[in-house]
Parts: C-alpha cells; structure tokens; sequence
C-alpha cells in the first residue's frame, strides 16, 4: 500500500501544450475518466490546472504555465509511479516540457524530468 508521506502527492509542471491538450494528454497517457479537469484512475486523483506562479519568461518549471495536481488516495505506490511515469513520458514524447516534483523523483523516468531542464 502507499505510503502518503513518500507517494501521497505529486506537482507535475507541463509547458507546450494548452490547459485542454494537457487534459487530452493525461487522459490518453492514464486511461483516466475525466469530469472537467479533474481525471481519475482508481483512487488516483490529477487535478490539471493553470498554474498560478506562471510566468511567461518560463525559466524555471514550477513558473511553466499547466500544473497538475497528482494525489494517490489510497492507490498503491506502484500505480502511482506508474500513471505518474505515464503522463511524464507522453508529454516528452509529443515535444512538450515535463518535470514532476516529489518525493520519489528517483522511481520516475529521467528522475522525473528534471535533467533534462538542468543548466
């Protein structure tokens, strides 16, 4: 089972696409239902919105314009890293920016994402 304290919740920064493509884009990547831009798969809840530190210089991700919500419920850590990965991959795969920000980083693709926006 999950751990909340080390998978119970993930930022994920997406820059490239717009609010409605990054929902396309994590729905198609999870399988998830959606209600609006709320999406689940099992107890997994991503909530993708605007993020509200966006700036347009976009320098660092935590400023990048989509910021996706990503708490586990009680899904178990490997679905978590699991639809965490899928959305990660499917966005660098259709030539968007990506990082996610937690606390398993290490269990992800690319660490995350966050090599690949290194200086």
């Amino acid at each position: 089972m999950t751990t909340p304290g080390r998978y119970g919740y993930c930022a994920l920064f997406l820059r490239g696409a717009s609010h409605e493509a990054a929902i396309e884009l994590t729905a198609r990547a999870t399988g998830a239902t959606r209600d609006g831009c709320l999406l689940r798969v099992g107890t997994i809840e991503i909530e993708v919105r605007r993020n509200d530190n966006y700036t347009h210089d976009g320098a660092d991700f935590p400023t990048w314009p989509i910021k996706m919500d990503i708490e586990s419920g009680n899904a178990p850590s490997h679905q978590v890293i699991d639809t965490v990965s899928k959305i990660l991959t499917h966005a660098w795969q259709a030539g968007h920016d990506a990082v996610a920000a937690c606390d398993y980083e290490d269990e992800l693709p690319d660490l995350g994402g966050y090599p690949r926006y290194r200086d």
